[in-house]
């Protein structure tokens, strides 16, 4: 893993400097600070390179992986909310996008060979280093191997994505749209999150659909703008569906529509079938 992000204009530089001052200042429990993805590579898109009416696409975020110790400062999520908050607060150029795993789980996934993992480690830059840890060496899996773990995390996570969809459908017709809203919530979150274990190994311990939608995309450009939010009525629409994850099973104040939820039903099964493609591509080619 490379020490060091010359790489990078000036100005990015500083605001990855100010992102590891407030995670340090606000966590006394960060044994590692890594840049990866896009900007750790160097092939990072700013908006000024992307078409002003382009209908999918956004510019890249600061990827950045904290490794703390211990467990308890990773499910700490009022810490890490805190953080995230601090960070947006800094305005700067590019989203930060954190994600925390204490040290020994992430030795533990890159000894199993998780592409995530093994990726960062291979192509992320080091932006804090306590010295205290080492990463683990990667056990080298077979094609085969591959192919199997994809092919088991896809029958599950997809099979889930597809009973949610039917229970949505049940439960529209029945009128119970708060549950129906959950359901299609669910449908789309197993969906991407079949995506992303047949295509890296890793599922993220996230809800939020704006996210695991650009994650996936990030995998195959084709999922980007299965949730069209080019309109403030197509925004609001899926806020209501990434909001009932909570609002559609536990706020009594929780409201969507017959109509908004039948034109999400639309855009889920397009998830689906989009899902269902890419991935058995993927695991195909595990077997070349």
């Amino acid at each position: 893993m490379k020490q060091t992000i010359e790489h990078l204009p000036e100005i990015k530089r500083l605001e990855l400097n100010d992102i590891v001052s407030v995670i340090r200042g606000r966590c006394g429990d960060v044994e590692m600070i890594i840049l990866f993805g896009s900007y750790a590579r160097g092939n990072y898109k700013v908006e000024a390179d992307l078409k002003p009416d382009r209908r999918s696409g956004h510019a890249s975020d600061y990827d950045i992986l904290v490794v703390p110790e211990h467990k308890t400062t990773v499910d700490d999520s009022l810490l890490w909310r805190k953080i995230t908050e601090e960070c947006n607060a800094l305005k700067t150029s590019a989203h930060p996008r954190i994600i925390v795993h204490d040290i020994w789980d992430l030795n533990i996934k890159l000894v199993k060979g998780q592409y995530f993992f093994s990726d960062i480690k291979k192509e992320g830059r080091m932006l804090f280093d306590s010295g205290r840890f080492e990463l683990a060496g990667e056990q080298k899996q077979t094609q085969e191997e591959k192919r199997r773990i994809a092919q088991e995390h896809f029958d599950y996570w997809f099979e889930r994505a597809n009973q949610f969809f039917k229970t949505a459908l049940d439960h529209v017709n029945k009128e119970w749209y708060s549950l129906a809203a959950f359901d299609l919530q669910q449908s789309a979150e197993h969906s991407f999150k079949a995506i992303l274990l047949v295509f890296t190994n890793y599922l993220p311990n996230e809800h939020r659909l704006g996210l695991l939608s650009l994650m996936a995309a990030k995998e195959d450009n084709s999922l980007a703008g299965i949730f069209p939010c080019e309109t403030q009525e197509e925004e609001d629409r899926f806020r209501l569906l990434d909001e009932a994850y909570i609002g559609g099973r536990y706020d009594p104040k929780y409201r969507i529509s017959k109509e908004d939820l039948e034109i999400l039903a639309v855009h889920v099964k397009k998830l689906l079938d989009r899902t269902e493609k890419v991935c058995q591509q993927k695991i195909k080619s595990f077997t070349k």
